[in-house]
């Protein structure tokens, strides 16, 4: 399995993920953020495709839906051999319920904590976490033009689609740094085909290496 997903930089100064480095062998849970979600009445193809980047498009079925109160529920997804959650949806979708198929298409990022974190008190929650090795890491400097400065600070997006910002934008890195302040996030690439049989802690709220 190969997958491409969205590190935003808050995370490091939260401290939800170290910086990673490529090369490193991580066990992470994901979440989609939907540009666009429907529910179907009848799933021909369970599937989890690239469009590009970390923008994927998807088919499945949902397993559970958990309670996180008072902000939107968390609704997990199968599709294909991958599983992930959504916890924010696009205005006027329909609710999903447990056995519902969906489809749609979004934007896949490392779990904000919201499921790795409370995993304890969810009831028999399926397995979201997946060891993987981080091949490939590219920064992605958020244009200025994103950004909104003010005598009382400074406010822009935390991440953004690949066809708003140009090339010249990204730049290849071997690791992750805190620089939060610099305004940009992360593409990282994972590959499981290389991680062999060793159990691989956690990667949330884990020490850098």
């Amino acid at each position: 399995m190969q997958l491409t997903a969205v590190f935003e930089t808050w995370h490091i100064g939260d401290g939800n993920y170290p910086p990673l480095r490529r090369g490193q062998l991580v066990n992470l849970s994901f979440e989609l953020e939907p540009h666009s979600l429907s529910k179907s009445t009848f799933l021909k193809d369970s599937k989890f495709e690239q469009i590009k980047d970390a923008e994927y498009s998807f088919a499945g079925m949902v397993p559970g839906v958990y309670s996180d109160p008072p902000s939107s529920p968390i609704v997990v997804v199968q599709a294909g051999d991958f599983r992930f959650y959504m916890n924010s949806f696009p205005p006027g979708t329909a609710s999903l319920s447990q056995g519902d198929a969906c489809e749609g298409y979004g934007r896949l990022l490392l779990d904000h904590y919201i499921w790795v974190e409370f995993l304890d008190s969810y009831d028999d929650p399926p397995n979201l976490f997946y060891p993987l090795r981080l091949t490939r890491i590219r920064s992605v400097k958020i244009p200025d033009s994103f950004i909104s400065r003010s005598e009382k600070g400074m406010s822009g997006p935390t991440s953004l689609s690949p066809d708003v910002y140009p090339t010249t934008a990204i730049a290849e890195v071997e690791r992750m740094e805190n620089v939060e302040e610099n305004w940009l996030f992360y593409l990282v690439d994972f590959d499981d085909s290389t991680i062999g049989a060793a159990g691989i802690p956690l990667t949330f709220r884990s020490r850098a290496v």
